[in-house]
C-alpha cells in the first residue's frame, strides 16, 4: 500500500512538472523541523563559527531518501551566483562590482545524519543548495537528527544579510531544509526579488557575542541578566565599550515554536524602547530599536501596537511573546521581515505597520512566497492600507501622517495603470522571479492590494472579514497553496470566485469598465449594458440623482444587459465603480450622463501645469513656456497638453510661440497614438511631430515648416525581464522653408533674389534598432536606410554598433562606437549635384546640415559668438568645428571614450575615420585616409551638455580649420547642449515615482 501511495504520488509531481505547473491546494500534512543552534560572533573578522542540529519529521507519506538544505550565504561568493544574476538584471551595480572582501560565503560544513557521515555536495547549478544522500531512507513518520559545523563570512549588506560597519543583520544564515510540501522538494537559491518557504518547527539558538552588544531576535529571550542589561542601556544609543571585545564574551539563548525562520541583529550602539499591549487575553511585548535615540519614540511603538490590534482582529490574534522592530542597514526595500522582529531601513508608521502586518501571511500562514508573492505580499499591501486609515478619535497629526503614508499607495497605483496602459504590466499571481524589477512593486504591491480592496467591496465588510478569519484559523502554520485560500473563501460567501482568483490574479487581462449602451425604454426603464474585456467580472455601478448619489448597486457580469427596477426619470447620470474601489486602467469612461451634449464626458476642463491623473475627468492642461534662438529672439507662448502620469493612448502638446525678433508665430505640435497588441508587438507608436522655426539657409532668414510622420515597432520580448529590445521605425519627414521678408534687409539682386526662393524636400527612413540595456556590457546595434529627393534621388545606408565595457566601478565603462555608410545619388538632366545637403560629412554639425529639423539649437548655423561652437553629433561623431566635407563614397568610423577614476566629470576620447575620399589634404596636398582627433571632454549632464577640448587631430584635418579661420586651440572648443532634452514635456515623461 505504501509502495502505491509513492507512485501515485510520484505520477502526480510528474504530471505536475510535466505541465509546467504546480498542485494548487496543499497536502493536509507538513513536514518538522526542530533547530538547535550554537553560534559565535567575531566581529572583528566579521564571521560567525556555529554548530547545527536539527530533528527532521517525516510526516508525509512518501519515503525520503535526500534532502535540501539551503545554505543561502554562499549567495554573496561571486557573480555568479541567482542573487548577483538577478541583481544585475535588475540593474543593481553595488553587489556585482563589489570588492571581495566584503562579500560572503558559508564554508566548513560536514554534514552527518544520525551520528554517521553522509553523502553530501552542492547543486550544480546554485552554490547555496545542497544536497545530502541519506544513508537510510526515511520511512514516512520517522526522523532523523542532522548536524554540521559551519562558518559564514559575514558580507557588508547588499541585501538582507550582512554587517554595516559592527552592526549585524544576521538573517538566511543557517542551513536549513528546503520545504517538501504536496510538490515535493522546493529548494531554491537566494534572491533579493523574491521571499522565503521554510518548514515549520522549533528552535533553541545560543548566540556568543562580545558583552556589550545589544542582540534582538526572533524567540523568547531565556537570559534574565540580559533583560537587565537592556534595561540599562534604555534609550541610550552611545558606545558601552568603544573597543573590540575579544575576551569578554556572553551567551544569549531564544527559544520557541511554531515559527519558521530564526533572525537576529546585534549592535554595541542599538538603544531600545519598549511597551506592551494586550491581544486576546495575552499580553505582548513591543520593542523599537536602533543606533539613534530619535527613532526611539513612542509613535514607532504605537506602529506596532496599530498593527497587532488591526490585524488581530480582521485576521486572527498575534500568537508570539513579542514584536519587535530593528532599525538597520537593509538593500532589499523598505523593511524585511521575520517571524517577530524586522529590520527597517527607514522608519514611519506604514513601513513599521506593513513589516509587522507580514508576521500573519509571511510568518504564521507561510505560503510559498517565492512561488506566490501576492499570497502575503498583497494581502498584506491591502491590510496595511486598512489598517493606516485614520478613526474617528485619531489626532490631526496622525491623520496628517496617514496623508502621506497613502501618497505611496496612490503612486502605486499610479505606476500599476501606467504600466498598464504601456503594456508593460504582468499578472498579479506570476513567480516572484518573473517580475521586472519595477512590477514587482506595481504589480504584487500596488494592483494586488486594490484588487483584494475589489473582493472586499463585492463581498461586503462581515464576509470577506469572516472568510479571512476563517482562512486564517484553518491553515495558520500549514502553508497554505492558493487554492486553500479560494476554497474557504467561495465556501464562506457561497459565491463564485473566479472572476478573482483566475482573473484578476492569474492574468494580465486589459481591466477597462466602460458603458457599451444606455437605453430609456418606452415604459421609463433604463436598460444598461456595460462592456469589459475581462468577462463575469462584478462592478459598482452609482446611480445619481440631482440631490448626487442614490445608491450603488453592483452588476455581477459586466457584458450583460441590466434593466432597472425603477423610473429613470430623475436620474441625471450613471458612474461605474463611483467610489474607485476596484482597479480600472481608464476611467475617463466610466460616466454616462442622461440629459446634454458628450454624455460620456465627465467634468470637461483645463488646469494649470499637469498632475497625476488618476480621475474620469476629461481635463487637458496648460503651461507657460519661453523660448530663445538667435533669429527669432525671445519667444514667450504657452502649451496646450494632456502629458502625464498615467499616459494615455492619445497624447499631445500644442505650444504656440510668439517670436519678438522676426514677429511671427512659432512653436511646435505633437501628436502620439499609442496602441498596444496583444501579440508580436508590445506597442506600437504612431506620431505626428511639427514644428516651426526661423534660421538661415544661406544668407537670409526664412522659417521652416518641418512635419514629420512616423510609426514605432516595439516587438514584443520573450520574457518581460529581459533587457533586449528590438524596435522597427519608420518616418517620413517633410520640411518647406519660406523667406522671411521683414528679417532681411539685404539689397535686392539676382543674387540675393535667389537665394530667396522656397526650399521644399522630403525623405524618408526605415531604422531597426536592437539594444541591450544589461548592467554590465551594454550595446546597441542599428541598421539605417534613408531616401528622399531636393533636386536628385538619394539614398543613404548606415549601420551602427555602440557598445560599452563595464569597468569595476559603478556606471564606469569604456565605449566604443562604430559607424559605417555610404551615399547614393541619381543626377538627373540638366540638374547638378544639388544633394549636398544630405550627404554625411565630417566634423560634428553647428545645425546648418541638421536638414530634418530635429535638434532644438539656440544658434542653427551661427557664425559667430558662443553658438557658433554648439555642435550636434553628426554620424561619424568627430567633435569638430567647421565644414571639413562630404562624403559620397564608403566611409567608417570609430568612436572611443573611457570615464576615469574618481568623482571628475572628464573622458578622454579618440575618433577615427576612414574614407577612399580625397577631399582630406593637408596644405601640401597629401591625401590622409585615415584621419583621427581626440582630447578631453567635460561632461556636465551625459548626452545632453558636454563640452570637448581637442588635443590632437590629424595634419589634414588641423589645415582645412586653419583655412577656415580656426585655428587656436581656444577655437577649436566646441560643445554640444541638446535642447530637445529640455522640452516640457519631455521631463513630465521621465517623472520617477520612486
Amino acid at each position: 500500500m505504501k509502495l502505491f501511495k509513492n507512485i501515485v504520488f510520484a505520477f502526480i509531481l510528474l504530471s505536475a512538472s510535466f505541465l509546467k505547473g504546480q498542485i494548487k491546494r496543499q497536502a493536509k500534512w507538513q513536514q518538522t523541523v526542530n533547530y538547535q543552534i550554537d553560534v559565535t560572533l567575531d566581529d572583528v573578522n566579521h564571521i560567525l563559527r556555529g554548530f547545527e542540529t536539527f530533528e527532521y519529521i517525516n510526516n508525509s507519506p512518501n519515503v525520503i531518501d535526500v534532502l535540501y538544505i539551503h545554505v543561502w550565504p554562499n549567495a554573496y561568493k561571486n557573480n555568479q551566483t541567482a542573487f548577483a544574476r538577478q541583481q544585475t538584471q535588475n540593474k543593481e551595480s553595488d553587489f556585482y562590482f563589489s570588492d571581495e572582501k566584503d562579500r560572503g560565503y558559508i564554508d566548513s560544513l560536514d554534514f552527518f545524519v544520525n551520528g554517521k557521515g553522509t553523502t553530501w555536495n552542492f547543486d550544480v547549478q546554485h552554490i547555496d543548495i545542497v544536497k545530502i544522500t541519506l544513508n537510510k531512507p526515511l520511512e514516512s513518520g520517522e526522523a532523523c537528527k542532522v548536524s554540521t559545523p559551519f562558518l559564514v563570512k559575514i558580507p557588508k549588506v547588499f541585501s538582507r544579510l550582512g554587517h554595516d560597519g559592527q552592526t549585524y543583520n544576521i538573517t538566511q544564515w543557517y542551513p536549513k531544509p528546503a520545504v517538501y510540501d504536496i510538490n515535493g522538494w522546493n529548494a531554491m537559491p537566494y534572491l533579493n526579488q523574491g521571499e522565503f518557504y521554510s518548514e515549520f518547527g522549533s528552535f533553541d539558538v545560543t548566540v556568543t557575542l562580545p558583552k556589550n552588544y545589544i542582540i534582538a531576535a526572533t524567540g523568547e529571550l531565556q537570559n534574565p541578566d540580559e533583560e537587565l542589561f537592556r534595561k540599562a542601556k534604555g534609550k541610550k544609543t552611545e558606545l558601552m565599550e568603544n573597543t573590540f571585545c575579544k575576551t569578554n564574551y556572553k551567551s544569549i539563548r531564544f527559544t520557541q515554536n511554531n515559527v519558521h525562520d530564526f533572525a537576529w541583529f546585534a549592535s554595541k550602539n542599538f538603544g531600545l524602547l519598549s511597551s506592551s499591549i494586550l491581544i486576546g487575553d495575552k499580553t505582548v511585548e513591543t520593542f523599537v530599536y536602533s543606533q539613534k535615540e530619535k527613532d526611539l519614540i513612542d509613535e514607532n511603538i504605537q506602529a506596532i501596537k496599530t498593527a497587532l490590534s488591526y490585524y488581530s482582529e480582521n485576521a486572527g490574534n498575534y500568537p508570539y511573546q513579542h514584536a519587535s522592530v530593528v532599525k538597520s542597514e537593509l538593500k532589499a526595500g523598505g523593511g524585511m521581515e521575520y517571524p517577530m522582529i524586522t529590520v527597517c531601513d527607514i522608519l514611519n508608521k506604514e513601513v513599521i505597520v506593513h513589516e509587522v502586518g507580514h508576521n500573519w501571511f509571511y510568518g504564521i500562514l507561510a505560503s510559498n512566497e517565492r512561488r506566490y508573492p501576492w499570497m502575503d505580499e498583497s494581502i498584506n499591501s491591502y491590510f496595511e492600507g486598512q489598517a493606516m486609515k485614520p478613526n474617528s478619535d485619531s489626532t490631526t497629526i496622525n491623520k496628517r501622517q496617514s496623508f502621506f503614508n497613502n501618497i505611496n499607495d496612490y503612486s502605486m497605483e499610479l505606476m500599476a495603470i501606467n504600466a498598464t496602459r504601456s503594456n508593460v504590466d504582468q499578472a498579479v499571481g506570476l513567480h516572484s522571479a518573473e517580475y521586472t524589477g519595477i512590477n514587482y512593486g506595481t504589480m504584487v504591491y500596488g494592483k494586488g492590494s486594490i484588487i483584494f480592496k475589489h473582493l472586499r467591496a463585492y463581498l461586503g465588510d462581515e464576509i470577506f472579514k469572516k472568510c479571512f478569519s476563517n482562512y486564517f484559523e484553518i491553515w495558520k502554520y500549514k502553508h497554505p497553496l492558493p487554492g486553500d485560500m479560494e476554497d474557504v473563501f467561495e465556501y464562506i460567501s457561497g459565491k463564485n470566485l473566479d472572476w478573482f482568483f483566475n482573473t484578476l490574479v492569474q492574468t494580465d487581462n486589459l481591466i477597462d469598465f466602460k458603458f457599451k449602451s444606455v437605453k430609456t425604454e418606452a415604459d421609463g426603464k433604463t436598460t444598461i449594458t456595460l462592456k469589459s474585456k475581462s468577462n463575469g467580472m462584478p462592478v459598482p455601478l452609482g446611480i445619481y440623482t440631482k440631490a448626487g448619489l442614490k445608491e450603488t448597486i453592483w452588476v455581477d457580469n459586466t457584458n450583460k444587459t441590466l434593466t432597472l427596477a425603477s423610473s429613470s426619470k430623475d436620474i441625471t447620470k450613471f458612474v461605474i465603480d463611483p467610489e474607485k474601489l476596484v482597479f480600472d486602467a481608464n476611467r475617463k469612461n466610466n460616466q454616462y450622463k442622461t440629459h446634454g451634449l458628450l454624455k460620456k464626458w465627465a467634468n470637461p476642463g483645463i488646469k494649470f501645469l499637469t498632475r497625476p491623473d488618476l480621475n474620469p475627468n476629461r481635463e487637458m492642461y496648460w503651461m507657460p513656456i519661453l523660448g530663445y534662438n538667435i533669429h527669432n529672439g525671445f519667444m514667450l507662448g504657452a502649451a496646450i497638453h494632456n502629458w502625464g502620469l498615467p499616459q494615455r493612448k492619445l497624447e499631445y502638446i500644442i505650444a504656440p510661440l510668439w517670436g519678438f525678433k522676426t514677429k511671427t508665430p512659432n512653436g511646435y505640435a505633437n501628436f502620439i497614438y499609442k496602441i498596444t497588441p496583444q501579440k508580436i508587438f508590445q506597442s506600437i507608436d504612431i506620431g505626428l511631430l511639427n514644428a516651426s522655426f526661423a534660421y538661415k539657409p544661406f544668407v537670409e532668414t526664412f522659417t521652416y515648416y518641418r512635419t514629420k510622420g512616423f510609426v514605432n515597432f516595439t516587438l514584443k520580448p520573450h520574457q518581460m525581464r529581459s533587457l533586449k529590445s528590438n524596435q522597427i521605425l519608420l518616418q517620413y519627414t517633410n520640411v518647406a522653408s519660406r523667406w522671411l521678408s521683414q528679417s532681411n534687409d539685404l539689397p535686392d539682386s539676382s543674387w540675393v533674389l535667389a537665394q530667396r526662393a522656397p526650399i521644399n524636400y522630403s525623405f524618408a527612413r526605415i531604422s531597426f534598432i536592437h539594444s541591450n540595456k544589461r548592467l554590465v556590457d551594454p550595446y546597441s546595434f542599428r541598421m539605417n536606410m534613408e531616401a528622399g529627393s531636393y533636386q536628385n534621388l538619394y539614398v543613404k545606408p548606415s549601420v551602427e554598433l555602440n557598445f560599452t565595457k563595464s569597468y569595476n566601478k559603478k556606471k564606469k565603462g569604456f565605449r566604443m562606437r562604430m559607424f559605417a555608410g555610404t551615399f547614393y545619388t541619381q543626377i538627373y538632366k540638366n540638374s547638378s549635384n544639388g544633394n549636398g545637403l544630405f550627404k554625411y560629412r565630417l566634423g560634428s554639425k553647428n545645425g546648418q546640415y541638421d536638414y530634418g529639423m530635429e535638434q532644438s539649437l539656440m544658434g542653427r548655423d551661427a557664425k559667430t559668438g558662443i553658438w557658433s561652437s554648439a555642435i550636434t553629433p553628426g554620424e561619424d561623431n568627430l567633435k569638430l568645428k567647421g565644414a571639413l566635407g562630404n562624403f559620397s563614397k564608403p566611409f567608417v568610423t570609430l568612436n572611443l571614450d573611457t570615464d576615469l577614476p574618481g568623482k571628475l566629470p572628464i573622458r578622454p576620447y579618440v575618433d577615427l575615420c576612414y574614407t577612399n575620399e580625397d577631399f582630406l589634404k593637408d596644405k601640401t596636398g597629401k591625401v590622409e585616409n585615415l584621419v583621427y582627433s581626440g582630447g578631453i571632454a567635460l561632461i556636465l549632464f551625459p548626452d545632453v551638455f558636454e563640452i570637448y577640448f581637442p588635443l590632437f587631430q590629424s595634419k589634414s584635418i588641423n589645415d582645412i580649420q586653419n583655412l577656415q579661420g580656426i585655428k587656436t586651440f581656444g577655437q577649436r572648443i566646441c560643445f554640444t547642449l541638446i535642447l530637445n532634452e529640455f522640452e516640457p514635456h519631455r521631463f513630465l515623461k521621465r517623472i520617477k515615482l520612486f
